[in-house]
């Protein structure tokens, strides 16, 4: 049975380049740069999204923003942003199925706990900007919620498309222009320059204070955060809108507008706003 390399190089037979294998996990970019707050979270919460004997709504979630159901992917897949292996988890029980899940931050511990030990699953550490992959090499790229947080997500996207194999398809979710009311955005301009820790102690603040909107309605508008009712979600959603160094938000339109720019066809935007699912020719 072939073990898992834990330690060693991946050299580059055209440029000689060598990326170090570190605890299982190939790294093609020294730090995780921008993305600190996500490796914070992803390794804090690095079980709380997996749908281990509770519904988290990760499949739903997945047919939701891709409109592909999991049982029904096969093929060679990347997903550009992995965080922790929400999604791969519940794909990875596909027959046919080869995942590869590459994020920025060092989230990838956490996912290659998760699932990168299982044999159709492949965890790197990469960038966006740069995938470390060859053109045509992917029957589905999928990235959800991710290149939202890129200082540049139309490059970001334009990058993942030329990875798809003729005939592949790619699927998208980004926030909508208009998902948090405006005081999230004034609160974002000093939290997304504290330390992580600060914004994680005061998105449990908030949690704990949730009971407080029953009795006072708008006290959601002043403190934006997660209403979801398990604390521990509510938490972790309310520190993953704060913490991030980059936020961007779109419309619909702009974000079709990339996917037409990318020569894509057969597009379909999807219902949760915003995404969105094209193929290459």
């Amino acid at each position: 049975m072939d073990r898992e390399i834990e330690e060693g190089f991946l050299e580059c037979k055209e440029c000689s380049a060598k990326y170090p294998i570190v605890r299982g996990i190939p790294r093609f970019v020294a730090s995780d740069f921008y993305a600190r707050s996500f490796s914070a979270e992803w390794n804090l919460f690095s079980t709380t999204q997996l749908d281990k004997g509770k519904d988290t709504g990760t499949r739903e979630t997945f047919v939701e923003k891709t409109g592909l159901s999991p049982d029904e992917v096969t093929g060679i897949i990347l997903e550009a942003g992995c965080g922790m292996g929400r999604f791969l988890d519940v794909i990875s029980h596909t027959r046919n199925t080869t995942l590869v899940g590459f994020d920025l931050s060092m989230s990838v511990e956490a996912a290659y706990k998760n699932v990168g030990t299982r044999p159709n699953v492949h965890i790197m550490q990469a960038d966006v900007m740069r995938p470390p992959f060859r053109e045509k090499s992917f029957d589905l790229v999928y990235s959800l919620g991710v290149i939202h947080h890129t200082s540049d997500p139309r490059k970001a996207f334009m990058t993942l498309v030329p990875l798809l194999k003729g005939g592949g398809q790619i699927a998208i979710w980004v926030y909508h222009k208009y998902r948090r009311p405006p005081l999230s955005d004034f609160y974002r301009i000093f939290t997304s320059r504290m330390p992580w820790s600060m914004v994680l102690a005061f998105s449990r603040l908030l949690s704990h204070l949730y009971w407080i909107q029953k009795r006072w309605r708008y006290f959601l508008v002043i403190f934006p955060m997660s209403t979801l009712s398990d604390p521990e979600r509510r938490v972790l959603d309310t520190f993953d809108w704060y913490s991030p160094r980059y936020q961007f938000k779109f419309t619909r339109d702009g974000i079709l507008s990339w996917f037409l720019d990318a020569g894509l066809r057969e597009i379909e935007v999807l219902t949760n706003p915003i995404s969105m699912r094209g193929r290459v020719a």
